[in-house]
C-alpha cells in the first residue's frame, strides 16, 4: 500500500517530556481549571504529551511543519493559507511548547487504542503515570487540518512514547538503565503509518498562539 502524503512521521529524541497524560484519557474541567481523568468517549478526553524547545529547534521544527502543510495544501486547493502549528506556543524564557494528542475517541465516535508507550527495553511500559521531567522519545504524526475558526495549521497526532528515564511521584524515581535508541532508528517498530485509520480533523484549537519566525 503507497504511503498516504498527508500524514508525516516526525520523530523527537531527547525530549524532556511536560504534562504527560498517557495513563489514561483527560479532559479539561473548567470549572475547577485542572485536568482530570475521564472515560475515552467523554467529550474532549484525550491522551496527551507537552515538551519545550529551543527558539532555534523550535524554528526548524515549525519550518519543517510549514513546509508539509504548503506541500499538501498544492495537492488540495481547499486547505486555507498556512496559519499555525496547532499546539505551538511561544514561553516568556523563550523557549517555545509543543502539545501533541491523541483523541479518545475516533470520528464515528468508537473508542480509540491509546498511544502506543514502551519503555528503554522497547516492552510496554509497565507504569504509564509518569510525572513531567520524564525523558524519551515521541513521534507524533503532522497532517493539515483547520480551526472552528477556518484557519489552516498542522495538527500534530501522539503516535508513540518510548519513555527513556521515567520519573514517578514519591521515592526511588530513577532506578532505571538508560538505552539509547540509534540515531538513525525509529525504536517504536510501528505498522506504516497508511495502515493507521486517518485521524479526524481537528474539532477545536485550545492551543494559543502562534510563533511568528521571522
Amino acid at each position: 500500500m503507497a504511503s498516504n502524503p498527508v500524514f508525516k512521521k516526525v520523530l523527537l529524541k531527547d525530549i524532556e517530556i511536560q504534562y504527560p497524560r498517557l495513563d489514561n484519557t483527560y479532559r479539561f474541567n473548567s470549572q475547577e481549571q485542572r485536568s482530570e481523568p475521564c472515560s475515552p468517549t467523554a467529550q474532549g478526553a484525550a491522551w496527551s504529551v507537552s515538551w519545550a524547545m529551543s527558539h532555534e529547534d523550535a524554528k526548524a521544527l515549525h519550518g519543517e511543519l510549514s513546509a508539509h502543510y504548503n506541500e499538501c495544501k498544492s495537492r488540495d486547493t481547499t486547505l486555507p493559507a498556512f496559519s499555525k502549528v496547532f499546539g505551538m506556543k511561544k514561553q516568556e524564557n523563550g523557549t517555545v511548547t509543543f502539545r501533541a494528542k491523541k483523541n479518545g475517541t475516533n470520528r464515528n465516535g468508537d473508542a480509540n487504542q491509546p498511544p502506543t508507550v514502551i519503555g528503554a527495553d522497547k516492552q510496554p511500559l509497565a507504569d504509564k503515570a509518569i510525572w513531567t521531567g520524564s525523558k524519551g522519545t515521541l513521534r507524533v504524526i503532522a497532517f493539515p487540518s483547520k480551526s472552528p475558526q477556518g484557519e489552516g495549521g498542522i495538527s500534530l497526532l501522539l503516535d508513540a512514547v518510548q519513555v527513556i528515564e521515567p520519573v514517578y511521584g514519591g521515592d526511588g524515581l530513577d532506578d532505571f538503565d538508560q538505552i539509547a535508541p540509534a540515531a538513525q532508528d525509529d525504536p517504536f517498530g510501528l505498522p506504516p503509518i497508511e495502515d493507521k485509520p486517518a485521524p479526524a480533523p481537528a474539532k477545536a484549537v485550545d492551543l494559543e498562539d502562534e510563533i511568528p519566525f521571522d
